[in-house]
């Protein structure tokens, strides 16, 4: 295969480089720059065999990047990176042009596979949504690791038309799913339709109609008899037909062997297939979960809720997932009258899922308070952002003045307790403003 030369837009120096060995071990010849603006002039300038895109550029937005190249008629493959993988991401990239999303951290054998594709096999682009309308009344909340693959298969039931199944536990958002679907993709100025399966039982609910999307809400519950129509209707793809999406809380796999699921079916419904994570895998989503949720019960002032409700709410397992969540954030609010939600205010066994106080933390409590903070500091004009030093000296403060109060305020007791010499410990609390 013939060299090519490979134009990497990344402004980590460490990662710029590392990508540049990979493309380099796999016969090809690297061009690092740091910013949006030099990659398309490098752009204008040379004859790249495909583009390696970071979203996060100090100039710019990558998405931009991708964007100005497309509307300049450049086919070149773009493989885009990002640290935030979201779902406006993914679908924003998907329309733009994009003919490949990772997120970071990178697996590199992923990152060479899948470079090396675009390069050999010249993977078709998916061509961007013309005044596609855009709407923000159906979207998912959360940035959990574990939702990275439910983004990147909504960006690709996005970009096109085919039949997708969207698979999780009851009340995890398949059918929010679905709606987000639609309402980002090629049908969306058209009709949506959910018909659940369990109730149906005539074909022509789905054979007569024309156009829009239609959702199969939990396909395994439809009759034998007619899940042999649908694989049928499906496999003749006539013009006028609508779009089908179908839901399932049951593996598919599975449900194919216990019978519940035709075969045939199952192949017509699987080409995409779009899986959406129980919430107790993504606790570190529950904050911004919950404060959308209060946000949109009335016009009022969300009710905040209090520490030793966030830490419940992120320890307990959630068999009704985000469905559950919502629910019980109703009847808090409720009882709270609209002032701040205390643990009184949950049902007994929520309010108890996060033991006593001296227990462990909650999974993702951490991660979602220092989140959120270290948003604030970033958002900060440049000549008042703290550098990281500055960072990381606040959060011990917080630290230390926690731990001060649970040893009574005895840096002696302390220090032995954390294993800690007690001059070091003196030295950081004066630092912090802590030693009276």
């Amino acid at each position: 295969m013939t060299a090519q030369q490979i134009l990497l837009i990344e402004d980590e120096h460490a990662l710029g480089t590392a990508l540049s060995f990979l493309v380099r071990r796999i016969g090809h010849l690297p061009t690092l720059v740091a910013s949006g603006a030099a990659g398309l002039a490098a752009l204008a300038d040379g004859d790249f065999g495909a583009v390696v895109l970071d979203i996060g550029l100090p100039d710019m937005s990558g998405l931009r990047v991708l964007e100005t190249l497309r509307q300049h008629g450049t086919s070149v493959p773009v493989l885009v990176i990002t640290a935030h993988a979201t779902l406006d991401h993914a679908i924003h990239a998907q329309k733009s042009g994009a003919t490949a999303y990772l997120t970071k951290p990178l697996d590199l054998r992923q990152f060479e596979q899948t470079l090396g594709a675009m390069l050999t096999r010249a993977l078709p682009l998916e061509e961007p949504a013309v005044n596609a309308p855009e709407t923000r009344a159906a979207t998912l909340i959360g940035a959990a690791p574990c939702l990275r693959e439910t983004f990147i298969g909504i960006a690709r039931a996005c970009a096109g038309d085919v039949p997708a199944l969207i698979t999780g536990p009851s009340g995890s958002g398949k059918t929010l799913t679905a709606a987000v679907i639609h309402a980002h993709g090629p049908r969306a100025s058209q009709t949506l339709e959910f018909l659940a399966c369990s109730r149906m039982d005539n074909a022509a609910e789905f054979e007569d109609c024309r156009g829009g999307t239609i959702v199969l809400e939990e396909v395994t519950d439809l009759a034998s008899a007619l899940q042999t129509r649908l694989a049928a209707w499906l496999s003749s793809a006539r013009d006028g037909h609508p779009r089908l999406l179908a839901t399932s809380a049951h593996d598919p796999r599975q449900a194919v062997a216990d019978g519940r699921l035709r075969e045939d079916l199952y192949y017509a419904l699987t080409t995409l297939t779009i899986p959406l994570p129980p919430l107790h895998e993504r606790s570190g989503d529950i904050p911004a979960l919950s404060g959308f949720f209060l946000g949109v019960r009335g016009s009022g002032p969300a009710p905040q809720l209090t520490a030793p409700v966030l830490a419940a709410l992120q320890a307990y397992v959630w068999p009704g997932n985000v469905r559950e969540l919502r629910h019980v954030l109703d009847y808090a609010a409720t009882l709270s009258g609209g002032g701040p939600v205390f643990l009184s205010h949950l049902p007994a066994h929520i309010a108890t899922a996060a033991g006593p106080a001296t227990g462990p933390a909650a999974p993702g409590e951490l991660e979602a308070a220092l989140g959120r903070w270290l948003d604030a500091q970033l958002a900060l004009p440049d000549d008042e952002r703290p550098g990281y030093e500055a960072m990381l000296e606040r959060v011990e403060a917080v630290m230390l003045r926690n731990l001060l109060e649970k040893h009574d305020h005895k840096p002696t007791h302390m220090a032995a307790a954390l294993g800690m010499h007690r001059a070091t410990l003196r030295q950081k609390l004066r630092r912090a403003g802590l030693a009276e």
